[in-house]
């Protein structure tokens, strides 16, 4: 329950950002993991979706969006989907991964969980 207070706070201040017309030229969201088991996987995808979506939405013209995901599921086209939501275009300039000290096992895709994309958000 606490998470999902935390979650509607993030929400909200970006809601008051957009509608009070604040524009940055970096957004940064590093949420915590919204999908932690295989049934999270529908409704953290779009959480993700729609924060990504809310992050856009307060980017300046070729504004930069860095966007940190905790699920190795969470491909890079759900944050495109975002965007195409909201008429924008979306360039990934750089997709980062978690560092040495969370060793990845090429036996086990589920150990590759933290990843960090770089975007360049553009008006359609």
């Amino acid at each position: 329950m606490q998470g999902e207070r935390r979650r509607g706070r993030r929400l909200d201040a970006l809601r008051r950002l957009r509608t009070e017309r604040q524009h940055f030229d970096i957004v940064v969201i590093d949420p915590p993991a919204f999908i932690k088991r295989k049934k999270d996987i529908k409704e953290g995808t779009e959480a993700y979706r729609r924060l990504n979506q809310m992050a856009m939405q307060v980017l300046a013209k070729d504004g930069i969006l860095v966007s940190c995901f905790t699920w190795s599921a969470t491909p890079a086209h759900e944050i495109l989907k975002a965007s195409r939501h909201i008429d924008r275009s979306l360039q990934i300039v750089e997709e980062g991964h978690q560092a040495p000290d969370h060793p990845v096992h090429p036996a086990i895709a589920e150990t590759a969980y933290l990843k960090v994309f770089f975007a360049r958000v553009l008006p359609s």
